[in-house]
Parts: structure tokens; C-alpha cells; sequence
């Protein structure tokens, strides 16, 4: 059974992918935990310290600080989103991942899966998918730790022809795809 399908890859698919990733991968989000959680703990402690040598009482440091690490907590996410965007921006104007973004032509067939774009073709093998996993606005197939084929699900036409790809994926490499 082959499949094709024909789609425009956006800055926001990138800016997708690299946020899934950085919670995905075991690696970042390790780090995106420490910094979210464990990091902004010591802004907690900071009003211990000035506690000492400020003539502003303890309980008020303590609130101050604490509404902030209830703030970093919160809005983390959203703050990262912005970080990863403008990286992602910066490389974009630099021209380093021109040629990610655009027009892809995704074909899959009983050998593995061509993603063709105006500057790339990317075939990759059945076997040599490490992961396939699915969110609410995209498929991606793993290929390496770092790196995706990035399916934006809104190339299906239906929930059908979704689960069919999937189904067929699944199928010739052996094993179900995940859900974030």
C-alpha cells in the first residue's frame, strides 16, 4: 500500500517540534524540569538569606519570593515557548533551516518512508525508526534521538486516513506509536 501526501511546513510545525522534543527527550527534559521546578526552589530560600541583613520581615520576603516561583511556575512554559521561538527565528533569518520549512512531499511505500522538499529527500527505512509519536497537532517519526520526520495532522483529511497511516507505519515497523 503506498501513500502520499502533499503539505506546507510552517515555522510554528519547527517551533512545535523543538517545544515536543524539549519535554520528549529524556535529556532536555530533564533540564526543563530543573529549571522549572528545582532551580526557581532556591527563590524560596533567597529571603531566609536577606532575612539576616534586611530590614524587610521575613514573612513578606518569604511571600514576595514565593509569589515569584508561583509565577515562574506557571508561565515556564509560555516563556520557553518565546525562548524557542526566537531561536528558531534567528536560524530562520540566518537561512539554517530554510530548508525545513516549505512545501514536503511525505510518500510512504513498502520500503520505508521519502520525505521531498525544494532542497532535501530524505529516505529513511522501516527499521531504522527509533519512535513515532503522536500530539495534538502532529505525528512525529523518529529517526535518531534528535532528530523527525514532522507530520502536521492537519494534512489528513480525516481521522480515518490518519489512523490508517498509523496503522501502516505501525504495521511494517512492529510496534504501536506512542501519545504525548
Amino acid at each position: 500500500m503506498k501513500m502520499k501526501f502533499e503539505y506546507e511546513l510552517t515555522k510554528e510545525d519547527l517551533i512545535d517540534f523543538n517545544l515536543f522534543h524539549i519535554m520528549y527527550a529524556k535529556s532536555t527534559r530533564r533540564s526543563a524540569y530543573i529549571q522549572r521546578y528545582i532551580l526557581s526552589l532556591l527563590l524560596i530560600v533567597i529571603p531566609i538569606f536577606l532575612g539576616q541583613w534586611s530590614i524587610v520581615r521575613f514573612e513578606y520576603g518569604l511571600a514576595i519570593f514565593l509569589a515569584f516561583y508561583v509565577y515562574w511556575v506557571v508561565f515556564y512554559p509560555r516563556r520557553l515557548r518565546k525562548i524557542v521561538s526566537k531561536r528558531i527565528t534567528k536560524l530562520l533569518n540566518d537561512g539554517e533551516k530554510n530548508i525545513v520549512i516549505g512545501a514536503h512531499s511525505l510518500s510512504i511505500s513498502e520500503e520505508g518512508i521519502v520525505d521531498q522538499s525544494k532542497h532535501t529527500k530524505a529516505k529513511t527505512r522501516f527499521k531504522e525508526i527509533e519512535d513515532i509519536l503522536e500530539n495534538n497537532a502532529h505525528i512525529y517519526i523518529y529517526v535518531s534521538e534528535n532528530s523527525a520526520h514532522i507530520i502536521p495532522l492537519r494534512i489528513f483529511l480525516n481521522e480515518a486516513e490518519k489512523h490508517d497511516f498509523l496503522a501502516l507505519i505501525q504495521q511494517k515497523i512492529g510496534r504501536k506509536a506512542g501519545t504525548a
